[in-house]
């Protein structure tokens, strides 16, 4: 095959001119590759803070692939870069890549940006971005083991990294999946590994501070001096930081939790955790892809959204983020849905107010849920309703997680709602495909199977096509019910940097062109 794209580098010198407030998005716009000059204008438009400051766990790794919490993840994101970077679409952008070239659905050849440099002062080559992307695949503890699943080897020669999957994935999906923080080979045994970002790490008497890194490959960054880094136990003491002002910028990845204390001003950032609801395909009349389709069309998403995640979700009728222009999701329509039951055998027989199924049995479902999350039993109490109000019978019963997950595997359950954090390429295989370790509903579609394995094969002028097919698939089939994207929340006790545009993985991303509200 040997397909090769050439790739325009996302620079970091790239301006952003929307400034997001909210909690909703703008897009950013780009303006160039970031040349001295772009530089050079983008400088003399930034007005420094006089301080900033992020909360840190010092019991937490340092090592971005190793460590769990927010904090350290949300403070490392300014000290490490990627050889890819999602936007705020999950479109993947070119960050340490110059290019990459597809030898076919299982081989791909990398090649490594020039003139990058570590914190130390070394220049970043193949062979550390190899160890990079093995130390994240290899590691028992790596947070980025799941994602990089598909790789079954990991090679350099020269500026160039060879990596081969065990799986086939498109040219699109991979470059999702390689947004992994690199570092220099074996610095992951140092206390702070070094890294290609806007600013280092470095630790003194006085205690830990990031500074700009003055050969940041994005240029200078003058938005703040010095980031003071305060040490904290658990995610509530940086929360109480941030409501009296010691820290300047807080991240909330779960939509469960309230938002901090003294956050007058908050945005958000689209995740890749999907809430939605797992189907039974063998009990009747869930086993009917119209039913389950109906089902889907009474799912009022966009109040769920509102009321029940207080804004912080988007809501999805498809398991992706973006749908495609040629993709019609589908919407809440009470009408559409009786119509679809009554052409499957589904109607009121006995003039009761209620659904009747074969034999004049009710339209009854019971759907199970952990009862440790208020968020999803608010859900369910509201779909209920609209269930009801058509005259369909549901039960919804709370369980604890031991017993929610003994009903699962031993698939004694009509529905239940589920969450699931996806991988950046939104591969839903596990829960769709005839093998999938979460696919709890005994669902099995030739027709999925063969959307799936041609999506994953997909060459890129071929990609946009096979996924609207793989959607209409989907749509056809309705092996699970989406409902909604989950938001994570940013939130500062002080007015959001003018500039301030974040992307899901990169929450400073464009910070060379922060400047002071």
């Amino acid at each position: 095959m040997n397909r090769k794209r050439g790739i325009t580098v996302w620079m970091a010198g790239v301006m952003l001119l929307a400034a997001l407030t909210g909690c909703g998005t703008q897009p950013a716009a780009e303006t160039g590759s970031g040349s001295a000059e772009e530089q050079e204008a983008i400088q003399a438009d930034v007005t420094a803070v006089d301080s900033f400051s992020l909360a840190y766990r010092e019991n937490d790794s340092l090592n971005p692939q190793l460590c769990t919490s927010a904090e350290n993840k949300l403070m490392l994101q300014l000290c490490f870069e990627s050889l890819f970077q999602l936007d705020d679409s999950f479109t993947p952008q070119a960050g340490l890549c110059a290019d990459i070239e597809q030898n076919s659905s299982k081989s791909y050849t990398l090649t490594v940006r020039s003139g990058v440099k570590f914190h130390s002062g070394e220049e970043l080559t193949a062979e550390d971005v190899a160890y990079s992307l093995n130390h994240a695949r290899e590691r028992e503890n790596s947070t980025y083991q799941e994602q990089l699943a598909c790789i079954s080897s990991v090679k350099y020669q020269e500026d160039t990294v060879h990596i081969r999957l065990s799986s086939a994935k498109s040219l699109r999906e991979l470059e999702a999946l390689l947004d992994v923080p690199i570092f220099r080979k074996g610095s992951d045994e140092e206390d702070i590994p070094d890294g290609t970002g806007p600013y280092q790490m470095v630790s003194s008497d006085t205690g830990m501070k990031l500074n700009p890194f003055d050969q940041w490959n994005g240029g200078a960054v003058g938005f703040c001096g010095s980031i003071t880094l305060v040490s904290v136990s658990d995610s509530n003491s940086a929360a109480n930081l941030l409501s009296s002002g010691d820290i300047s910028l807080l991240l909330q990845p779960d939509a469960e939790n309230a938002a901090a204390t003294g956050s007058e001003y908050t945005s958000s950032v689209p995740t890749t955790r999907l809430h939605y609801l797992g189907i039974n395909c063998e009990w009747e009349p869930l086993d009917d892809p119209d039913v389950r389709t109906a089902l889907s069309m009474l799912m009022d998403r966009d109040t769920i959204v509102q009321t029940c995640f207080s804004g912080r979700a988007d809501a999805a009728a498809l398991p992706v983020a973006s749908v495609p222009d040629d993709v019609d999701a589908p919407e809440y329509d009470k009408e559409e849905a009786l119509e679809l039951l009554e052409d499957a055998g589904i109607y009121d027989r006995d003039d009761d107010g209620y659904l009747d199924i074969s034999k004049n049995k009710p339209f009854a479902v019971e759907i199970i849920y952990n009862v440790s999350y208020g968020t999803k039993g608010a859900v369910l109490e509201q779909y209920a309703n609209t269930l009801d109000e058509v005259g369909i019978q549901v039960t919804v019963t709370p369980l604890e997680f031991a017993e929610c997950q003994t009903k699962l595997r031993r698939e004694t359950f009509q529905m239940y709602y589920g969450e699931y954090e996806m991988t950046a390429d939104f591969d839903f295989s596990s829960i769709v495909s005839r093998n999938g370790e979460r696919n709890f509903g005994t669902y099995s579609s030739s027709q999925m199977e063969k959307a799936l394995t041609a999506l994953h094969a997909a060459e890129e002028d071929e990609w946009e096509d096979a996924q609207a097919d793989y959607l209409k698939c989907f749509m056809e089939e309705t092996p699970v019910i989406p409902i909604a994207f989950e938001r994570s929340v940013i939130a500062s006790s002080a007015p959001l940097p003018e500039g301030f545009g974040p992307w899901p993985h990169n929450i400073f991303h464009g910070i060379e062109s922060w400047s002071a509200s």
